[in-house]
């Protein structure tokens, strides 16, 4: 079984290279911190995603001297508003992905995927028994958005 933190590190890497983790080394550290918050605390899904994008935005803001752009190996990327908050979402589902269904986390992903996460709506329609108009909705959503894979 791959640890959480790799799982962190991979996404990190496959979403900007390792040159951002090579420049803030507890990066990986911090964004595990928060995502244990999730059934220590009264903290939603929601508001951990905040957190997780809050501090992706401010690590690359710090790291990349307020341009927004990042060495990849792919070359200089900028990093955009909707990239963070994809990325946020991604690590958020390591919290719940491998969880046991059951009805409060059902409730918390419903919560989320109001909030607008693909990664909570993904979760819903895989693990979850969903009313046909629920499932309709969540696959028309992600099919608008390009997000059923």
């Amino acid at each position: 079984m791959v640890s959480r933190l790799t799982q962190i590190e991979s996404m990190l890497k496959d979403a900007w290279g390792s040159a951002l983790q090579e420049s803030a080394p507890d990066l990986v550290y911090q964004i595990n911190r928060i995502l244990v918050r999730f059934g220590r605390t009264d903290d939603s899904l929601p508001m951990l995603w905040d957190q997780l994008d809050s501090l992706l935005f401010n690590t690359v803001y710090r790291l990349s001297g307020r341009e927004m752009t990042l060495e990849t190996p792919r070359g200089t990327a900028r990093v955009t508003e909707d990239g963070i908050r994809e990325l946020a979402d991604r690590l958020l589902s390591l919290v719940y992905r491998d969880r046991t269904p059951d009805p409060l986390l059902s409730d918390a992903l419903f919560d989320l995927a109001r909030a607008g996460s693909y990664a909570a709506m993904r979760e819903l329609i895989r693990c979850y028994p969903l009313e046909s108009d629920e499932r309709e909705t969540i696959l028309r959503i992600l099919g608008e958005n390009g997000e059923l894979a």
